[in-house]
């Protein structure tokens, strides 16, 4: 629904601002009334972002590795070990999933999560699952957060956002206009019983 991408774009922005490093998937059609949110922007529509890449290297070739961050680039430095080192010593590889929390918004079952979650059963293995609902709760992740009196996922997610900032604190425009969206949509323009003060 508008209001779950609503949420999902909102707590995304507000935790990269917190540098949480997040990455949200959804791989369906944004809706239209959406498109001035920039959904493209926070959208992934595969996992494949989310694997760890692997650098092999035997060890007898190596004396020390260490790396630095040199302005948009992490530089990886190989300390031969009497010999030199070439492309062809080394080999690549895609490893796990390196993902420590999935926050799912409105998905009552694992079966209804995102089509580009497929794998999600490698994916939540080792990470811990939150879904956050306004009517039933969903059925399979370790937390199951739901608030029937809430007018809106994007509600419940601006009282997150508010308990771990601070209620006093300002909340970034971006984040605050995608949240409001979600609000509007899912109380159609605080007109119906959803709308509370």
């Amino acid at each position: 629904s508008v209001d779950e991408l609503a949420a999902a774009i909102g707590l995304t922005l507000f935790l990269d601002g917190i540098q949480k490093h997040t990455t949200a998937i959804y791989s369906g059609q944004t809706p239209d009334a959406l498109q001035f949110l920039q959904p493209e922007g926070t959208f992934e529509s595969s996992t494949e972002g989310l694997r760890d890449f692997i650098i092999a290297l035997n060890r007898d070739k190596a004396d020390s590795l260490r790396y630095k961050l040199e302005g948009d680039f992490v530089r990886v430095y190989i300390t031969p070990y009497k010999t030199q080192i070439s492309e062809e010593d080394l080999e690549f590889s895609y490893g796990d999933y390196n993902v420590n929390l999935v926050l799912a918004i409105g998905v009552p079952s694992a079966g209804d999560l995102d089509a580009a979650l497929s794998e999600h059963g490698r994916i939540m293995h080792d990470a811990t699952t939150v879904d956050i609902t306004v009517d039933v709760p969903g059925k399979f992740a370790e937390i199951e957060w739901s608030n029937p009196d809430a007018s809106s996922v994007s509600e419940m997610v601006t009282k997150l956002i508010f308990a771990v900032q601070g209620s006093e604190a300002n909340m970034d425009k971006d984040v605050a206009t995608a949240l409001l969206t979600g609000i509007v949509a899912a109380t159609r323009r605080f007109s119906n019983d959803k709308t509370n003060s």
